[in-house]
């Protein structure tokens, strides 16, 4: 009897090796707050008096995030994958995203080497897979996000596919309902057009440069406006030519209703030093022109960082808005028409 139970026992133990060397789940994230400093805050209703304010924040050079992802190998290539990320506000303690448990990521899905990769669930759009390579600042809080937030926008209910074939990457995505934490606004039987998203994002390496390409159409969150669509079309590339890698983007937005069309082109460049060390100083210069008006904005962004170790670094961002006319963007909270607004943060991030 005894030697039976200690052969079942081998068997399970070996059985439990065979699995844990054919599977990999991963536990990781990043942490990161700053205490920020903004003027030129309003008040109140437009016109009202403004004011300057301090304040911590979470996830200012990136949001800060934990998740679980993981990978099973089922032979000839093929490979089984799964991703949940919580995004998560550090200087609260809840959950970004829109309180979702998983707002960042959560799909599943299969890779296979020579063919690329077909995902199932709630992941990033395409415009932000486009502003992660060539937006300088990426996605902080004094980025292209200020003037667009589908930089980190995110679609629930989707297939997404994405390839690489050498210096070529492909990315194609299609939702039936973008954002269904909107009551009505996805997948309503009999209105297929409801919350649909969809987007294809190109890009092409060759040695130091990229370019790329990224077209992405959303349609209303209703059944009354789901004829309605927003557009995105853009065009970027870098160079890097070490220690500088220089950045160029232009996007055209086109937002449409059966009897109105307006179009919003925003374009940036900037520059990225490495010292080769801890050190990185990254600026950027965005504009952005509303179509038929002069309310034009133009943010100016600089971003430095030096690396502790490997997982953590500081880091302080300055950034300068100037509002025309009745353009009213502001970076860190609302503003009057045509004021000018700046701010500083000055954070750490730790990844684990």
């Amino acid at each position: 009897m005894y030697l039976k139970k200690t052969s079942f026992a081998i068997g399970i133990g070996a059985l439990s090796m065979a699995a844990h060397a054919q599977t990999n789940v991963q536990l990781y994230g990043l942490v990161d707050a700053g205490v920020e400093y903004v003027n030129k805050v309003r008040v109140g209703d437009v016109g009202s008096p403004t004011e300057s304010i301090v304040r911590v924040q979470s996830g200012s050079a990136q949001s800060s995030r934990f998740g679980l992802r993981g990978r099973e190998d089922l032979g000839s290539g093929l490979t089984a994958i799964f991703a949940l990320e919580s995004g998560i506000a550090i200087d609260t303690g809840t959950l970004s995203q829109g309180g979702r448990l998983f707002g960042r990521h959560a799909y599943v899905g299969l890779n296979h080497k020579s063919l690329g990769e077909l995902q199932l669930g709630r992941q990033t759009s395409t415009v932000y897979d486009y502003g992660v390579q060539y937006d300088p600042v990426t996605a902080t809080r004094y980025s292209a996000v200020v003037f667009d937030p589908a930089y980190v926008g995110r679609a629930d209910n989707a297939v997404k596919y994405v390839g690489k074939f050498r210096g070529l990457n492909i990315g194609t995505q299609y939702s039936t309902g973008y954002d269904s934490l909107i009551a009505g606004g996805s997948e309503v039987p009999g209105a297929s057009r409801v919350g649909k998203e969809m987007g294809v994002h190109v890009s092409y390496a060759l040695g130091g440069a990229q370019v790329g390409v990224v077209y992405d159409r959303q349609n209303g969150v209703s059944v009354g406006t789901q004829r309605n669509t927003t557009e995105r079309m853009a065009v970027g590339g870098f160079y890097d030519i070490a220690p500088i890698k220089l950045f160029a983007s232009f996007q055209r937005l086109t937002s449409e209703t059966p009897v109105t069309s307006r179009d919003t082109d925003l374009y940036w460049v900037g520059a990225q030093y490495s010292s080769g060390g801890a050190f990185t100083l990254t600026g950027s210069m965005y504009f952005n022109s509303p179509e038929g008006s002069d309310n034009m904005s133009n943010m100016l962004t600089f971003l430095a960082t030096y690396a502790l170790s490997k997982r953590t670094d500081l880091y302080s961002e300055i950034a300068f808005m100037r509002n025309q006319d009745r353009a009213m963007l502001g970076m860190g909270g609302a503003v009057n028409p045509g004021d000018r607004q700046g701010g500083a943060i000055v954070g750490i991030r730790h990844r684990f």
